[in-house]
């Protein structure tokens, strides 16, 4: 993403997925309010864990900005550390690679071609590509997919017998390879399942959304809507009325 000093800054609302994500900034960071009223400008370069919770981000001027974002089971492979670690923060790189990333964000910074700087960023991910134990890789595959199969409408004892594993074992895991704990999983991918529903079915009831994502009540299900994104379902659509969760990830 690239924006011109004369453009108007622009913000967005950042809503959770399960997705871990890197962030390089060669321009102007970005500006971030939290949901708690916290104001902080981003590091140049960040890795985001997987969040509960939203928050706004401002562009600040000239912005220059690569975004990697990996499936769910694909950033363990190449942090060398429990993902849960960094669950619900954006941490600076640099705290991570130290100078290897200060030499990057300076190659970014020359570089004027953009596949020149894509080159930069996929040559440093593949020097820490370091492949997960191969009966954890198949495990965590495994249970994401079943997730995902059953749109988030599951549990984590279903998940463990399916798997053949002790719920512990799987909540362990999953919070060091995914970043959180099973059943807080579940709950990320479900919430992607019901935007995915309003994404595609725009005029129905709210209690049919609520009912067809496994919630009981209607007051359940808005209440989790907002946890996640700040908004109703309702003043979601009014706001976003051509949202697309499609053409989001592409």
């Amino acid at each position: 993403m690239e924006s011109d000093i004369n453009e108007a800054d622009v913000m967005e609302r950042v809503i959770p997925t399960e997705n871990i994500q890197l962030m390089f900034h060669y321009k102007n960071p970005f500006v971030v309010f939290h949901s708690y009223d916290t104001v902080i400008k981003q590091p140049r370069s960040i890795i985001s864990g997987l969040s509960d919770n939203y928050w706004d981000v401002s562009t600040a001027g000239e912005t220059g900005v690569v975004f990697i974002s990996f499936h769910p089971t694909g950033a363990c492979h190449f942090f060398n550390f429990p993902l849960s670690e960094i669950e619900n923060q954006s941490v600076n790189l640099t705290d991570i690679f130290n100078s290897e990333i200060r030499q990057i964000e300076e190659l970014l910074y020359l570089k004027d071609n953009i596949r020149e700087k894509v080159n930069i960023i996929e040559n440093f991910l593949i020097r820490h590509y370091s492949p997960i134990h191969s009966h954890d890789g198949m495990l965590i595959q495994k249970g994401v997919e079943i997730v995902k199969n059953w749109k988030g409408q599951t549990n984590a004892k279903y998940l463990s017998d399916c798997l053949y594993t002790s719920p512990k074992t799987l909540e362990r895991k999953f919070a060091k390879y995914l970043g959180k704990t099973t059943k807080q999983i579940i709950k990320l991918i479900r919430f992607q399942e019901i935007l995915q529903d309003l994404s595609v079915n725009k005029n129905v009831s709210l209690t049919e959304y609520a009912y067809r994502n496994g919630y009981f009540d209607q007051s359940h299900f808005i209440k989790d809507f907002k946890t996640y994104s700040g908004y109703t379902p309702k003043d979601f659509l009014v706001k976003y009325p051509d949202f697309n969760i499609n053409a989001e990830n592409c």
